[in-house]
C-alpha cells in the first residue's frame, strides 16, 4: 500500500458477500480501520477488528474531531474509513476527508468505491436497464452533479448540459482498460461507448 493515505472504502448495502477484493486488501493492510457506526462495524469485524466513531445528528462535530486527528496520523499511516454504499455517495466520509484536507493538503485520499445501493435495488427487483436511467435524490430539478454513461458524444452532452445551468465538465473514458483517460474542460467531439461525462453546477 501507499505510505501516508486516507482510504474511503465502500462497503457496499450490506451483505458481506459483495464487498470488493480491492476493500477486503485495504481493510486487512490499512494501520488502522474505522467504522462510522455498528452496522458498518458488523461488515468490518470478521475481517480484522475496526474503531467505531459514531456520528451522531449528521456528525459535523465528529468529522471534524477526526479529521483532526487524521491529519497528522495520514502523514505516516494508512487509515482506512470504511462505510456503507460508496464514499462518494451522501456518505460519513464526505465531510471527514475535506476536514482532512483542509488541515493538511498533503494527504492523500483514495477512494474504494462500494457496490451502490441503487443497483443492488435493480438486481433484487430484476429490473435490466438498456434504455435512459435517472438516478436522483427527491429534489431532482435542482440535481447538482450530473453522470452521463455511454457518452459518445460529449462536446453535445456539454452543450445541452450549460443550457440548464452547468458549468464544470469531466470525461472518463475506457476506466480499467487499455487507453483510459480522464479529461477536465471542454469535451472533444467524440469517445468511445466506455465513456461518461460528469457535470457539476458549481
Amino acid at each position: 500500500m501507499v505510505s501516508a493515505m486516507l482510504y474511503g472504502v465502500g462497503l457496499g448495502p450490506g451483505d458481506k458477500e459483495l464487498l470488493t477484493l480491492r476493500a477486503l486488501r485495504v481493510i486487512k493492510e490499512a494501520d488502522e480501520v474505522i467504522v462510522p457506526g455498528m452496522r458498518a462495524y458488523s461488515l468490518v469485524a470478521d475481517i480484522r477488528e475496526p474503531r467505531v466513531v459514531e456520528f451522531p445528528m449528521g456528525g459535523a462535530v465528529a468529522a471534524k474531531k477526526l479529521g483532526e486527528e487524521l491529519a497528522e496520523r495520514c502523514e505516516s499511516e494508512d487509515v482506512a474509513f470504511c462505510c456503507l454504499g460508496d464514499p462518494l455517495l451522501y456518505s460519513t466520509f464526505h465531510d471527514t476527508a475535506a476536514e482532512v484536507l483542509k488541515r493538511n493538503p498533503k494527504v492523500e485520499v483514495r477512494i474504494i468505491p462500494g457496490v451502490t445501493s441503487f443497483s443492488a435495488a435493480l438486481a433484487e427487483l430484476g429490473v435490466f436497464v438498456d434504455s435512459s436511467l435517472l438516478v436522483t435524490t427527491a429534489d431532482f430539478e435542482d440535481a447538482d452533479v450530473v453522470v452521463v454513461l455511454k457518452a459518445t458524444r460529449p462536446r453535445d452532452i456539454e452543450e445541452r448540459l450549460r443550457k440548464k445551468g452547468y458549468k464544470r465538465f469531466m470525461l472518463v473514458e475506457k476506466l480499467f482498460m487499455e487507453g483510459a483517460r480522464v479529461l477536465r474542460g471542454e469535451m472533444p467531439e467524440r469517445a468511445s461507448y466506455f465513456s461518461i461525462v460528469v457535470a457539476l453546477r458549481g
